[in-house]
């Protein structure tokens, strides 16, 4: 009971948030679309007694009685027509814009939560795709909720006075109640089969994007893969079509069900009526009222279910809605500042980390100490654990089990924020953001002083990006892709960007390089990794972790890690493990013997 009583409450809590949005979205529409729909509630009734006075009034020679009778079914047409219209447009853009304002509101918490669990984790996607696809009816659910409370205003008034022809009438209020529950019932069957195709519409939309978008499509073309992905992805959407229909064909016997009983129930009040008129006990303007009235009630009822339906359909993504807040909330952390100065650096004891899903860890046990002014590298076999290691390294995830700490201070002690703000890093799947080459590289420290013209520019240096930058036609103002009509980069020169982007923070105190320079040669990274590490060995209170599998970089560094299946198997200098002749000394001489000429090419060579 405890749990219904807080759904419930959220719900309501929902509403009242999205009311609150929509008038501060536009006031004086909100309060035009509220009088129209009033205006609306007033016009069935109107009608009605117009059509039963004018046919009272016919042969008795009672011109005002004719004359009210027009009048009030203009009035009562004009409010149904004009006023409906009206009404129908203003909502669809005063639902557009509510829509964008609660796109923000949703984008915001998804990118404000720190880790990035619930982008890893299916059923959180399928919930935000659920989500995302359900701002519109969300947009739209005040107003069909008040929709449904004005019409049913307007039964009561048509019931009302039904009932001056018979109190028997009254019992038409009842009609409303069979399509009412079975159009709640068939809502619920389509919500859950809504829910059970999430994951078939994801991905669909992940595999054909793999054919259509630049990044993925030369490979698709080249492999002739597309076929493929495309047979996978209309299996996934007849998968949804299938659910979907199946859950339509259900609701739709539900709704059938309701319908029945009302018209079977309204035949038998039509006959009632009947049955006065010949009996003397009512007028021909009485049957009138009742035929104008009664098929207005039918229309009445649908327009009711339709917009509860709408509400039912935006409480699915109202429930998705509590979710998230609730997830944003409880994974909000509010801790002390991340220290501007390292003094001890960074602890890991006894960490393990699981994926969410994950059959097994894919950390476990991790000792590790990373010491100030050092370039730590992380070394291992693919799926050794490197990339999840950075990631918790980088508040990106935290520890299933273990503790970390920062100068001694737990992490979960520290602001998510304030240690991102400590932070800088390039990775190898990095992001081409098409702007301007400085806004490109700032961005790397938005809203900082450090994203000045002579930092942007120092970083490009670094980074080795400045020579090619100076070529560009606007230097470094030149736009960048070709989709927005800029100059197009190559690979290497992108991932050079990409590396300014992180230099950009010059007082970084964690500074992670994972697979920064895979589009680059080898002696291209070597020079790259040379100069950073001249430039940063001056430095005692910064700490750069370096992930590659290149042994010629790895050799700088001044503390190695050998992962091995989640495991710390081996750590210390280059010359340390070398003496060791372990996993690090395999791996090193496995290397250097692919670089290695044979002799008889050094032969030739000479």
């Amino acid at each position: 009971m405890t749990t219904d009583t807080g759904h419930l409450a959220g719900r309501g809590a929902v509403l009242r948030h999205l009311m609150r949005l929509t008038w501060r979205t536009d006031r004086a529409m909100t309060v035009l679309l509220a009088v129209l729909m009033l205006s609306q509630t007033a016009a069935v009734a109107l009608t009605g007694l117009s059509q039963r006075w004018l046919v009272d009034s016919v042969g008795l020679d009672a011109f005002a009685g004719l004359v009210a009778a027009v009048a009030a079914g203009a009035v009562g047409y004009a409010l149904t027509a004009a006023c409906g219209r009206i009404q129908a447009n203003l909502l669809v853009d005063l639902s557009d814009r509510v829509d964008v304002k609660i796109n923000e509101e949703v984008l915001t918490a998804i990118a404000t939560i720190p880790t990035v669990d619930h982008l890893e984790t299916p059923e959180h996607l399928n919930r935000l795709g659920v989500l995302r696809r359900g701002t519109r009816a969300l947009s739209g659910s005040a107003w069909r909720l008040a929709e449904a409370g004005a019409t049913v205003a307007s039964v009561a008034i048509s019931v009302w006075l039904l009932m001056d022809v018979s109190p028997l009438m009254g019992l038409l209020a009842l009609l409303t109640l069979p399509p009412l529950w079975t159009g709640r019932r068939a809502q619920a069957v389509l919500r859950a089969a809504r829910d059970a195709c999430a994951e078939h519409l994801r991905l669909e939309r992940a595999l054909h994007k793999l054919c259509v978008d630049a990044g993925t499509s030369q490979e698709v073309r080249i492999t002739g893969a597309g076929p493929v992905l495309d047979e996978e992805a209309d299996r996934a959407w007849t998968a949804s079509v299938r659910t979907v229909y199946r859950a339509d064909l259900v609701a739709s016997c539900w709704r059938l069900a309701g319908w029945v009983c009302f018209t079977a129930s309204y035949l038998g009040a039509l006959a009632l009526v009947l049955h006065l008129v010949l009996a003397g006990s009512a007028t021909l303007g009485d049957l009138m009222l009742v035929l104008s009235l009664g098929s207005r009630l039918r229309s009445q009822v649908r327009i009711t279910v339709d917009s509860l339906g709408k509400v039912s359909e935006a409480g699915q993504a109202v429930k998705h809605y509590l979710w998230l807040r609730t997830y944003s909330r409880e994974s909000a952390r509010h801790g002390a500042p991340a220290p501007d100065t390292l003094t001890d650096g960074i602890r890991l004891e006894k960490v393990s980390f699981t994926y969410p899903g994950a059959a097994g860890p894919a950390l476990r046990d991790i000792d590790l100490t990373l010491r100030p002014g050092t370039t730590v590298a992380l070394v291992g076999d693919n799926g050794a654990g490197k990339s999840t290691l950075v990631n918790l390294l980088t508040g990106m995830h935290e520890p299933t089990e273990g503790s970390m700490t920062v100068d001694g201070v737990s992490s979960a002690g520290i602001a998510p924020e304030s240690w991102r703000d400590r932070c800088s890093g390039a990775f190898q799947d990095f992001v081409a953001f098409e702007l301007p080459v400085r806004e490109s590289v700032a961005i790397g420290a938005p809203g900082d002083v450090t994203s000045s013209p002579d930092t942007v520019a120092d970083a490009l240096r670094r980074a080795g990006a400045d020579h090619f930058v100076a070529a560009l036609p606007d230097g470094g103002e030149t736009q960048l892709g070709r989709v927005h009509g800029g100059v197009e980069l190559s690979r290497g020169q992108w991932q050079r960007i990409a590396l300014a982007r992180a230099f950009v923070r010059r007082d970084a105190a964690l500074m992670v390089l994972d697979e920064p320079t895979a589009a680059l040669d080898p002696q291209a990274e070597h020079d790259l990794y040379e100069r950073f590490t001249d430039e940063t060995e001056g430095r005692s209170d910064g700490i750069t972790v370096l992930v590659t599998h290149r042994f010629s970089t790895v050799h700088m560094a001044n503390h190695i890690v050998v992962l091995d299946e989640g495991r710390i198997i081996e750590q210390g200098s280059h010359d340390t493990l070398m003496a060791r002749r372990g996993r690090y000394w395999k791996l090193y001489t496995t290397q250097a013997r692919g670089y290695a000429l044979p002799d008889s090419d050094r032969t030739g060579e000479r």
